[in-house]
């Protein structure tokens, strides 16, 4: 019989200490934010404002998660929540932005005036101590073993929460060309902080040598004009979108690393049935063939997703959205997504449709369940489960066989 145990083998500790350390940490290397964890343009001027008004009046905040880790003797730690607040902390003590004015922010203390509109370098030297030795909660995880990614996910639901593809990002994202060309997939606006500070030079672009893909104009303009100003394209949902048609085109393969209980080990990988998890063994997939070159690749290798399926999707997007389907809602991103994985495992290119298998091709996108119907096809309304006659595995089938019914 299983020996019945707690998950993790050693609780989590809390500990106090002050502004001032964790910043030395953060310069020292031994606190560590991911580069792939979340785009740190999500708060404005004035959120950041509010929070360090709340630090130099004493105010309370919500602790900090760090996962302590050791290398050669030394302890590292990794935030797990807390990066957009302890990156607005660096970047006040260093000056980098000023405090808005009163009337851009509601504070609270009377005493706003001596803080307003000011750097840390301007500020009267009692705020810039109380700054300092500001006293932070932080809880400490350790052990969490291949539940790093379900911990990650479970406390970063609160905040400003992080989506799934966030996190799986984050977790995977390191050493991994794939999932570096599949975050610059989604980058839909060079401009954007997040975008500018990926691509700039020695950024995590560069030192994985991966190259901005979108090289169609015409077609990277649809995608930015369809994803632009809309409350879902914040954070890494566009690349999720890049990520659904790759795995609609891999779905066979998915499966089978899924099913493979050794595979998911080699991985440190767990999959509980969910979509999320899919996807996220997908990602564990692509990083673990991209570190070991030396293994015949379970999935799609970078170079084929590079030079052949990204232009395919770059193609199907300059399509769809620039000339057959202008008018498409962005909630209908992951059922475009699915038919542009399907004609790619299909080898259907969109030059070979005609008018009226266009028109029954983006009437699928918009209306999937009625129009599989009218081909006999049985398109399930998935729950978030990957299995079963109703999971997104049914439904990537499903898809492809729609597809292929209106090309034949």
């Amino acid at each position: 019989m299983d020996q019945i145990k707690p998950l993790i083998p050693e609780s989590s500790t809390s500990e106090s200490t002050t502004v001032e350390v964790v910043l030395n940490d953060l310069r020292d290397g031994t606190l560590v934010i991911p580069d792939y964890q979340r785009d740190s343009d999500q708060w404005d001027d004035t959120t950041k404002s509010l929070f360090i008004e709340s630090i130099i009046n004493n105010l309370s905040i919500p602790a900090f998660f760090f996962e302590v880790n050791v290398d050669g003797g030394v302890e590292k730690n990794d935030v797990i929540d807390g990066q957009q607040r302890i990156t607005t902390l660096s970047e006040f003590y260093k000056s980098k932005f000023r405090m808005v004015g009163s009337d851009d922010a509601p504070y609270l203390s009377p005493h706003s005036v001596h803080y307003a509109n000011k750097t840390f370098d301007e500020l009267p030297l009692a705020y810039q101590q109380s700054f300092k030795k500001y006293r932070l909660a932080v809880i400490k995880l350790r052990n969490l073993g291949d539940m790093r990614l379900e911990i990650f996910r479970r406390i970063n639901q609160g905040g400003t929460p992080l989506s799934g593809q966030d996190i799986r990002l984050a977790y995977y994202g390191s050493e991994s060309p794939s999932l570096a060309l599949i975050r610059l997939a989604g980058v839909y606006d060079r401009e954007r902080p997040a975008a500018k500070r990926f691509l700039n030079k020695n950024g995590p672009a560069e030192s994985l040598g991966v190259e901005y893909p979108w090289k169609d104009e015409a077609a990277r303009k649809m995608w930015e004009s369809w994803w632009a100003e809309k409350e879902i394209s914040r954070g890494q949902t566009a690349s999720e979108a890049f990520l659904w048609a790759f795995i609609s085109a891999q779905v066979e393969k998915l499966d089978n690393i899924l099913q493979n209980k050794s595979a998911l080990q080699d991985l440190n990988c767990r999959f509980n049935g969910s979509i999320d998890a899919a996807l996220d063994a997908c990602c564990a997939q692509l990083k673990y063939q991209d570190i070991n070159t030396d293994i015949p690749p379970a999935l799609m290798p970078y170079p084929e997703m590079r030079d052949s399926f990204f232009p395919v999707f770059e193609n199907w997007i300059g399509y769809v959205l620039g000339q057959k389907g202008p008018s498409l809602p962005i909630n209908k991103r992951r059922t475009l997504s699915a038919v542009i994985g399907a004609a790619y495992a299909l080898s259907i290119s969109p030059s070979d449709l005609n008018d009226q298998q266009w028109i029954d091709l983006v009437e699928f996108v918009r209306r999937p369940q009625q129009i599989a119907r009218m081909f006999g096809i049985d398109y399930p309304q998935s729950r978030g489960k990957w299995r079963g006659t109703k999971g997104y595995k049914a439904q990537f089938l499903a898809a492809r066989d729609v597809v292929r019914r209106i090309v034949s």
